[in-house]
């Protein structure tokens, strides 16, 4: 039997029923999606994660080391603590940049060798945009 659309309580309950869904969206998910569009560079290269150190053998261990390669450019990451430790390769000048969600960016210089220190360690979701010979690489959305 087809639903009785003159009852406007029954209608009300049912539009109730089908937006309540919306109101369950799991804390932190809009500022993600939020961020994922706050900062674009259509010209950019994208950085893709090929390596994953941790720091034990267990699967819940944290992670320690990555690396990520974009066509010409790789970065190599050590996590500690307090800080993200990295290397351009090849070795050269640029910047990088910590972006998290929420859109707070942490910017460093990388000297001439490729060096860095970002003297802030992300506490869960993070990506990298490194400026770099005229170019940009962001890496892919990367969770500490």
């Amino acid at each position: 039997m087809p639903p009785d659309w003159t009852d406007d309580a029954r209608l009300l309950a049912d539009l109730r029923a089908a937006l309540a869904g919306a109101a369950e969206v799991p804390e932190g998910f809009a500022a993600i999606g939020k961020s994922a569009f706050a900062w674009r560079d259509p010209d950019a290269r994208i950085a893709e994660l090929v390596e994953q150190e941790r720091a034990a053998l267990r699967d819940d261990a944290a992670v320690r080391a990555m690396t990520f390669a974009a066509d010409g450019l790789g970065i190599e990451l050590e996590i500690t603590a307090d800080a993200l430790l990295g290397q351009l390769v090849p070795p050269g000048p640029g910047r990088v940049e910590l972006h998290e969600p929420g859109g707070r960016v942490t910017a460093v210089d990388a000297d001439d060798v490729g060096w860095f220190t970002v003297r802030h360690r992300p506490a869960g979701l993070f990506r990298l945009a490194v400026h770099a010979d005229g170019g940009v690489v962001v890496t892919a959305w990367t969770r500490v």
